[in-house]
């Protein structure tokens, strides 16, 4: 309307101010989930927790748990929502009052499970291959080796060994990259596939081994599966 309010700034919020352990508990309710003991962490455990967040934000992912989120939660988020009701007439209702109108689905108590469940593994993952990468170029390099002297490719033995190793090294550090992720995903269920089918191929009797080093190439593809689902 013409006589409409312009070059408002307002505060948009609930009727009531909540404490966050409030918050937790009514969707903690609403997700059907037990109520959430409670423990305080010393500043400089939390301090090191939002430094890790810094950390992974420095990949191209986006941790809620970031110093900048120390900062909201001292600053505290709080406003009058009067202004507002008074200029459009709409009357907030209560947090624990819209969820009641919102029951969960089965999309949100999934969400809500594999929250923590995706920053395990896309940090797991990549420390996995990596890891694996340098052992098989450091105390592991015999060993390699060792399993490919005699087969058709014998002579080539430390060559694959150390291409192997480097595959290894730059699908980990592709999956930890946020804007590669993906692309490291998909290159790691290639290169599982490869060693299943090449492997096979050199030395079957590893699929009778009794640590499965073979058998273990299964969950692990399944595992990526996962990720590519969640990221």
């Amino acid at each position: 309307r013409p006589d409409s309010a312009s070059h408002l700034a307002l505060d948009l919020a609930g009727p009531e101010a909540l404490p966050i352990s409030k918050v937790v508990g009514l969707y903690r309710r609403w997700l059907g989930s037990r109520p959430a003991g409670e423990f305080t962490l010393p500043g400089s455990v939390a301090a090191g927790l939002y430094r890790v967040g810094d950390a992974a934000a420095l990949l191209g992912w986006r941790p809620p748990m970031r110093s900048n989120a120390a900062k909201e939660i001292v600053r505290g988020a709080v406003g009058d929502p009067q202004a507002w009701i008074t200029a459009t007439g709409i009357q907030p209702s209560s947090l624990e009052a819209a969820l009641k109108l919102n029951p969960a689905t089965v999309q949100e108590r999934w969400f809500a499970r594999l929250y923590f469940v995706k920053p395990a593994i896309f940090t797991v993952l990549p420390f996995f291959w990596i890891m694996t990468g340098i052992i098989s170029l450091t105390t592991g390099w015999r060993r390699g080796v060792d399993l490919l002297v005699g087969t058709a490719i014998g002579p080539l033995a430390e060559p694959a060994v150390i291409a192997g190793a480097l595959a290894d090294m730059a699908v980990g550090a592709l999956i930890a990259w946020r804007p590669t992720s993906r692309l490291g995903l998909f290159g790691a269920i290639a290169v599982a596939l490869f060693y299943a089918i090449a492997g096979t191929m050199l030395r079957p009797e590893l699929w009778n081994e009794p640590l499965g080093p073979f058998l273990k190439i299964l969950p692990i593809m399944v595992m990526h599966f996962v990720e590519l689902a969640v990221l």
